[in-house]
């Protein structure tokens, strides 16, 4: 399995390559919270093989078949969330910032001096702090689904975010099927039978909810970003989809609002997943933001 040492932690990672290269910078691809590299959708990634560029998938630190990080326990998610809410500091095992410099050591480990940067939810917090902690390392930053973590923004359902508590591995596929559909694109739906078919192969693959709660934590530590993402000088696209049901468009809208010379979509029918058939609608604006339409 190809796996790197990344600040003291194991990252597994794939490299995928172009069969007609375009000689731009890779694109590296960061998952929301608790979600394994298994889950981008073939269809989407061959859809940027397709264009010329390098891919990099991996799993982020604490889930898939990267490192877990046991050793330092499971974060009480109620009391943290009452820490936030008041806008209390309190210790976290690891933070957004320790998980975007996860992204450089894979970098670093790639020999790749600079990328473009796809991030979705958890993933997209992550790319905010690339954009304006490691500019230099940046081409483009793309950031999907996300939020600024600005406290007057509508927060996610934290109930639809927790792992699931089921134990017997049924429980656990039907649990996780429903899940997918929960928060899925109504303009671009997912058949139950590959829901399901999914969630078989991800509780095959790794499913460890604590990992889940840690990286919950670190989200919820970082706190509003808005201030940060005023000094982002890097090329910056925002997607959101219209019909998220979890993070609502305007947190994406006030990522926009803040990064400047930010461009931003929001994209009719799309909810807080990459339903079969999207590559077809952000693919293209994704090709022009990187100059390769």
């Amino acid at each position: 399995m190809p796996q790197v040492l990344v600040n003291d932690i194991s990252l597994y990672y794939e490299h995928r390559k172009p069969s007609k290269p375009s000689g731009a910078s890779p694109l590296i691809f960061i998952r929301g919270l608790g979600t394994q590299l298994i889950q981008w959708p073939e269809a989407f990634l061959n859809y940027f093989l397709d264009l010329g560029l390098e891919l990099i998938l991996f799993d982020n630190r604490d889930v898939g078949l990267s490192q877990k990080l046991d050793a330092a326990g499971v974060p009480d998610i109620g009391a943290l969330m009452a820490g936030a809410s008041s806008g209390a500091m309190f210790p976290v095992p690891y933070t957004i910032a320790d998980m975007a410099q996860d992204v450089i050591g894979l970098m670093d480990a790639l020999a790749i001096d600079k990328a473009n940067i796809f991030g979705m939810s958890l993933g997209g917090m992550v790319a905010q702090h690339l954009a304006f902690s490691h500019s230099t390392r940046m081409a483009h930053v793309i950031c999907v689904m996300s939020s600024s973590g600005n406290p007057d923004l509508p927060p996610p359902d934290a109930g639809a975010l927790a792992p699931s508590g089921a134990e017997d591995e049924a429980d656990l596929i039907d649990e996780l099927t429903v899940s997918l559909g929960q928060f899925m694109s109504p303009g671009f739906p997912t058949p139950e039978a590959d829901r399901r078919a999914l969630a078989q192969k991800i509780i095959a693959r790794n499913y460890h909810p604590q990992g889940v709660i840690r990286q919950m934590a670190a989200a919820l530590a970082d706190g509003n970003r808005v201030e940060r993402l005023k000094t982002i000088d890097v090329p910056f696209m925002v997607i959101h989809g219209d019909s998220d049901a979890l993070l609502q468009p305007v947190c994406g809208q006030d990522i926009a609002k803040h990064v400047p010379h930010a461009s931003w979509h929001l994209v009719a029918g799309m909810g807080h997943d990459i339903g079969p058939g999207l590559e077809n609608v952000i693919g293209p604006e994704i090709a022009k933001f990187l100059s390769l339409a």
